[in-house]
């Protein structure tokens, strides 16, 4: 009897606290688009992209940080005003979420609505002010440099089953007797430093780990600093990802050296195997 007196109050009460819940909009973000600057000062090279989260703001408010795709409740109805600024996973670590400084936030008055539903599209691009330094394989030479000790080499190649961008793409295949290639790019370009934003953004698709690094020279130094190992995917499940290598840290570090790049190194990761990386899109991005 005294679970059943218990029972008879306690069951009111809990269903009183679940009426009391608040009811709440729904705001559904699947992607970023990204699209080009047409006052751009620069050539941005392709558009290829993985932000991937969204850093959100209503009525001068913070609402947190969201991987999208997303449908995100939200107390609140009627018009408002939100900015959306596009954010990325850096250095391909998960728990590493950077808004991304090269990109414009999204601005937009939405109306909400309780218990429904509003679905947008966010749409971001670069600044107009951003430089790009850019190696996409479709010009006659490469801007790479490969290293006198690499026993591979870096092609060229037009597979439509691989292409995605543009006409070529780069292409490394290791084996035992080209098991090493190390190459750096060969811009020739004084990046900023003193703590300035410098990042290395490509696509890649790779059943061989790739190791990413700095070469800085000049004034009579030189340096190799590396960074960053991205890890091989399964050969059959393979495809093209997009990194953000935030380079800040190495370049600002090399104070007596002008001159910085963007260095891959590739060892073959198993003896008796045949593997690869595929790679586009090279940029190194600045302010």
């Amino acid at each position: 009897m005294r679970y059943f007196f218990l029972l008879t109050i306690l069951l009111p009460l809990l269903f009183s606290c679940a009426k009391k819940q608040p009811e709440v909009a729904w705001l559904k973000i699947d992607k970023w688009d990204l699209v080009k600057n047409q006052d751009a000062m620069n050539d941005q090279g392709e558009l290829s992209h993985d932000i991937s989260q969204v850093f959100l703001n209503m009525d001068g408010k913070s609402l947190g940080t969201y991987e999208l795709p997303a449908k995100i409740p939200i107390i609140g109805d009627g018009a408002h005003d939100f900015v959306l600024i596009p954010g990325v996973i850096v250095n391909g670590i998960r728990g590493t979420k950077k808004r991304y400084p090269f990109m414009e936030q999204y601005k937009s008055v939405i109306t909400l609505k309780k218990n429904d539903t509003v679905s947008i599209v966010p749409e971001t691009r670069y600044f107009k002010e951003i430089n790009f330094l850019i190696e996409d394989f479709e010009s006659p030479s490469m801007q790479l440099d490969v290293s006198s000790e690499s026993l591979a080499t870096i092609g060229r190649n037009n597979d439509p089953s691989i292409l995605k961008w543009g006409n070529r793409y780069g292409e490394v295949i290791l084996n035992d007797s080209d098991s090493l290639i190390s190459f750096t790019t060969d811009f020739n370009t004084v990046l900023p430093k003193l703590g300035t934003d410098v990042f290395l953004e490509f696509d890649y698709m790779n059943t061989n780990s790739m190791l990413i690094g700095t070469y800085s020279y000049g004034n009579g130094n030189v340096y190799y600093d590396p960074y960053l190992q991205i890890n091989p995917q399964s050969a059959g499940d393979a495809v093209w990802k997009h990194v953000y290598v935030d380079l800040k840290e190495n370049i600002s570090y090399r104070q007596t050296t002008p001159i910085n790049e963007a260095q891959f190194t590739m060892v073959l990761d198993d003896l008796g195997t045949s593997k690869y990386v595929y790679i586009d899109n090279i940029k190194l991005v600045y302010p």
